[in-house]
């Protein structure tokens, strides 16, 4: 060990005898790591996983007993499968917010291909019902984004939710209509929700504004 500052050879404590300078200490940067779910959000997937378990192997159980052919039980699984996607990983935060964002719109997007093609109601599908589809898998989305992102916000999120709704309720209006200067009842419905979320977030403003001033 040699001294900084002068250059001459320090002793085994580390200060120069002549100049009372100090050795540097390396400075040691450590890569953060990802904070991974905590026991309460564990406990939660696995009392949740478990719930889903008996009514999908039994209604699995039951079509396999009793029929043969045109087997029912993929919807109830397709249907357990998205609702531990949208309800548990968002809690899990193993997967950043938008990768978890991006898997629960492609889950919802899947499911719902699955039951048309299933029904045979493909025309009727893109005729109809897919922007009405499409916009329900995005809100999933972006309320699952929000829910496992770090900055996570209960009144928020429910103000984006009763948001989103009253944004569907028009755009349910408009394609059965096939207009949207045509609309009639969903504007006065969807005022109410669009008022409902204006005072979640004017409380979760009030809410920051109250942790800032502590």
């Amino acid at each position: 060990m040699f001294c900084p500052k002068c250059g001459k050879q320090l002793p085994p404590d580390g200060i120069c005898p002549d100049c009372n300078t100090v050795e540097a200490t390396p400075v040691k940067f450590e890569k953060p790591s990802r904070k991974g779910p905590g026991n309460g959000a564990r406990s939660y997937a696995a009392i949740f996983t478990a719930l889903l378990v008996f009514p999908t192997s039994l209604c699995v159980a039951i079509d396999l007993s009793f029929h043969r052919y045109d087997f029912w039980f993929g919807y109830v699984v397709g249907a357990a499968l998205v609702t531990w996607v949208c309800a548990v990983l968002p809690i899990l935060n193993i997967t950043p917010a938008p990768i978890t964002a991006l898997i629960c719109f492609a889950s919802v997007i899947g499911y719902i291909f699955y039951i048309l093609m299933k029904t045979g109601h493909v025309d009727w599908l893109f005729n109809r019902a897919l922007p009405l589809l499409i916009l329900f898998a995005v809100f999933v989305a972006l309320d699952t984004a929000m829910i496992s992102s770090k900055k996570f916000d209960w009144l928020a999120v429910l103000s984006a939710i009763s948001f989103e709704i009253g944004v569907y309720i028009i755009a349910i209006e408009a394609t059965y209509t096939r207009s949207f200067t045509n609309l009639h009842w969903s504007p006065i419905v969807a005022c109410g929700f669009i008022s409902v979320a204006a005072v979640f977030l004017a409380f979760s403003y009030i809410g920051k504004l109250g942790k800032k001033n502590k």
